[in-house]
């Protein structure tokens, strides 16, 4: 599988793509149409700028789109909330906070992270 895929320039790119995977087939398996991210306007940002730091290219997330093979569309309900607003509500709801993780750097400080020091 991560043979076929275009270059990728970062573990972070990598693993990503390989998480999306699992969650596409997951959602075909399941026959949902349709997959609801969490991402907010902070990771959209975060994205951004990791994108023209390591890669040169000004992009980010999109909040819709339909993927390539076209059974899929993905929707960002979040893309005009801050993380700050979503943290706030979900501790006052009361809901689960899942803290980040990556199975890659473990304890090393992770560039999204380093993003946010740069952002705040």
């Amino acid at each position: 599988q991560a043979v076929s895929m275009e270059v990728v320039n970062s573990i972070c790119s990598f693993c990503s793509r390989m998480k999306r995977g699992r969650i596409y087939s997951c959602a075909r398996r399941e026959k949902y149409n349709v997959l609801a991210f969490g991402q907010h306007l902070d990771d959209l940002a975060e994205s951004f700028l990791m994108s023209v730091f390591h890669n040169g290219l000004l992009r980010t997330m999109k909040a819709h789109y339909t993927i390539k093979e076209g059974d899929l569309r993905v929707i960002r309900p979040f893309v005009f909330v801050r993380e700050k607003d979503l943290s706030s509500f979900a501790k006052g709801a009361p809901l689960p906070i899942i803290p980040e993780n990556c199975p890659a750097c473990f304890a090393e400080p992770k560039e999204r992270e380093r993003i946010k020091q740069l952002l705040a």
